[in-house]
């Protein structure tokens, strides 16, 4: 590993939890998962209802702070109703890894005005396990969505050399990160074929990239990355901090999100319904191209990406940094990274790509 210590490479689990302000700071996420309610209304149109009188069951996967969760749900909630009656009992279980705020997620689907869960005979409910692993009994869901969630990998085999971002990776490191992305999307789909019943629909939007790999994020990774080396080298970050600092994510190409759905198990097991790939507009540098205000739009990037991909960068820190020393790194690199965006808006131009996928569980397997 470069600029570290001769220690071998060891594989972690990958630490995807959303920081603290990914609440109010996490509009980008909500630009791209609003391009599928389309997609999410027909999936309820589609859907086969459970039997007269019983619950019709929802699964949010990958729900963080549940912010971006209250529209999708109200969609579900107001579009089954009508079909299967006006007080059927509907479920939703938001689920996401141990290490989310559930805090704040079960206090933005309680409290916020007009959320869904204040609907009679609605009942909201939390789980904290990560969406590759088994999290409901078979045939138990009818419907389950998952919204900007499944380019986190579940763990990391090894860091990156001299980066932090998995587009940058290169040879064998690159390799490990795509074959570790391949098993966990298998893993996903195998769970939710287990877990919905016959004619359930499953929608995902997923953060993908283009063919050539590309997510549309490198300017701004590379950013970062840029400051971190900066640290590094005036001994504010220590070279083997750096060395294990990764974001925990690959987005796959819509080659490698459809490649299961094409033969054996997986392909027995699912309908292919509808998939389409977008690029999303960088809402943020089109309010700074309105305004012309170069430090508003620093301070919204930062917080964005303070709120995304902040805690993955802390979780490599060294466990005896005391919390005066971590705070003091995380305003150092806010700064420095707010005065790198604020000297070249541009240069951080962010286009996510974004994989629009419905399908629908078959009889059987």
């Amino acid at each position: 590993m470069s600029g570290a210590d001769s220690d071998p490479p060891v594989e972690r689990a990958a630490t995807g939890a959303m920081g603290s302000g990914y609440a109010q700071h996490s509009g980008v996420q909500h630009s791209a998962e609003s391009y599928a309610m389309p997609m999410l209304g027909r999936a309820v149109d589609a859907v086969v209802l459970p039997a007269s009188g019983s619950p019709f069951r929802v699964a949010d996967l990958g729900a963080a702070a549940g912010t971006n969760s209250l529209q999708p749900m109200r969609t579900v909630v107001d579009g089954v109703r009508p079909r299967a009656g006006e007080r059927v009992p509907v479920t939703v279980v938001h689920t996401d890894i141990l290490a989310n705020d559930f805090d704040v997620l079960l206090a933005n689907v309680m409290s916020t005005p007009g959320s869904y869960a204040t609907e009679p005979d609605v009942f909201a409910f939390a789980e904290a396990r990560s969406f590759y692993e088994r999290l409901f009994p078979a045939c138990d869901l009818h419907l389950a969505w998952s919204a900007i969630a499944v380019h986190w990998v579940s763990r990391v085999p090894e860091p990156i050399p001299d980066h932090i971002f998995s587009t940058r990776a290169h040879g064998r490191v690159r390799e490990a990160l795509e074959q570790q992305a391949r098993r966990d999307w298998v893993a996903f789909l195998t769970h939710r074929a287990d877990e919905l019943a016959p004619g359930g629909q499953l929608v995902v939007v997923g953060g993908a990239a283009e063919d050539d790999g590309s997510s549309g994020a490198e300017g701004l990774m590379d950013s970062a990355n840029g400051v971190l080396t900066e640290m590094v080298s005036d001994g504010r970050l220590d070279a083997a901090e750096y060395a294990r600092m990764t974001i925990p994510t690959w987005n796959r190409t819509q080659a490698e999100f459809l490649a299961p759905l094409q033969g054996g198990p997986l392909a027995q097991a699912w309908t292919l319904d509808e998939h389409e790939l977008l690029r999303a507009p960088d809402t943020l540098l089109e309010e700074y191209e309105r305004s012309g205000d170069a430090g508003a739009f620093a301070d919204a990037v930062v917080k964005f990406y303070e709120a995304a991909f902040m805690p993955s960068l802390l979780s490599a820190l060294d466990s005896a940094r005391s919390p005066e020393r971590v705070d003091a790194f995380v305003s150092e690199f806010k700064r420095r990274f707010a005065e790198r965006i604020a000297s070249d808006p541009p240069s951080v131009e962010t286009h996510w790509h974004v994989l629009l996928l419905r399908l629908t569980r078959r009889p059987g397997r």
